[in-house]
């Protein structure tokens, strides 16, 4: 058996965390490693070569980051192994790889990082991983073990606390911090809006999906009223495309008035397929050939009465056809009754 079979991943993912290990080793024991395919935005000289632009993801030497994205390679194999196609894996990868690393540059950029200031590694698949997850199921476990673990709608902001505080201690540098915010917002944007669904056109617009729904309550509310902000902004310089409503019609019957107690239209569906199903079963009509089975709980006199009228025929009988039979053949009688005749 194979290793990949038994513990059913997929070679890419084989593959690839067996390159990152191994490029991560060489990272803590040979520096210029790191250096020559990291990418430093704020560095003039590094800015503007392409190579480290490309090569970024490839070194780290942040010990959180790399075990970080081996569990997130295995997380996202097992989620997309039968839902997404390559093609769109590889898009989905790309999309959010390039526009992280561009806004985190920026960002860096914008508050004056000093030169030495690198991003590397590949945080931000990290928490691409956790909006993915998300989609599937909100309140699946990302990481548990049991009936305890970490949900999915809350992953990225426990990532998002444990990086903001591993940076302030220098234990991971700000431009991992911001690749992990930058990929959290375009793996969102990508998978709200532009991913290509065969039912609905583009985007997932449930409203468990909602970006306000990655933090916990007592942020929601504050969270949802600037992304709505935002996103009437952009609605009106057409800079996003707005959500597109889709009903299907299933009979002329299930038109109605929306009332207080029907959530939905699927409930409103089950509800009128339940009433047609119980009108069903009280006015079906009763077969003519069907007889009435008699009660099991008969009294205890009329049951040995009918005991007893059955004992007492059954004994007339035999008695009338000894009778018949001795007056018929008399001889036979004594013939068969030896001591008759003593």
């Amino acid at each position: 058996m194979k290793p990949n079979a038994f513990w059913h991943v997929s070679n890419w993912t084989i593959g690839s965390g067996i390159s990152l290990t191994v490029s991560y080793m060489v990272c803590l024991i040979h520096r210029p490693w790191f250096e020559t395919f990291a990418f430093y935005p704020t560095d003039a000289h590094s800015a503007w070569h392409a190579a480290p632009f490309l090569t970024f993801w490839i070194v780290t030497d942040e010990h959180v980051t790399h075990w970080l994205t081996i569990l997130a390679l295995l997380i996202f194999d097992k989620l997309i192994r039968d839902s997404w196609s390559k093609l769109e894996t590889l898009v989905f990868v790309l999309f959010v790889g390039i526009c992280s690393v561009l806004c985190s540059s920026f960002m860096l950029v914008l508050f004056g990082a000093p030169p030495s200031t690198a991003i590397s590694g590949n945080a931000a698949l990290v928490s691409a991983v956790t909006v993915v997850s998300t989609q599937f199921d909100s309140e699946r476990f990302l990481v548990g073990y049991g009936s305890s673990g970490l949900k999915s709608r809350y992953g990225f902001f426990t990532g998002f606390l444990l990086y903001f505080f591993l940076a302030l201690v220098s234990f991971v540098s700000w431009g991992s911090f911001l690749l992990y915010s930058s990929g959290f917002m375009f793996a969102w944007i990508y998978i709200r809006f532009l991913q290509y669904h065969s039912q609905r056109k583009y985007g997932d617009h449930r409203a468990c999906f909602a970006f306000s729904k990655f933090f916990p309550g007592p942020l929601e509310h504050w969270i949802a009223l600037p992304s709505n902000l935002i996103y009437m902004v952009l609605l009106r310089t057409k800079l996003c495309p707005g959500i597109e409503r889709h009903s299907e019609i299933v009979s002329t019957a299930s038109f109605a008035v929306g009332l207080p107690g029907l959530t939905s239209d699927e409930d409103r569906h089950r509800r009128l397929a339940l009433k047609a199903l119980n009108e069903r079963l009280f006015n079906k009509p009763q077969s003519e050939e069907a007889m009435e089975w008699p009660s099991l709980e008969e009294q205890d006199g009329k049951t040995a009465t009918n005991e007893v009228k059955t004992e007492v025929q059954s004994v007339k009988v035999d008695l009338m056809a000894i009778a018949s039979s001795s007056e018929s053949s008399p001889t036979d009688l004594h013939s068969k009754n030896p001591s008759h005749l003593t």
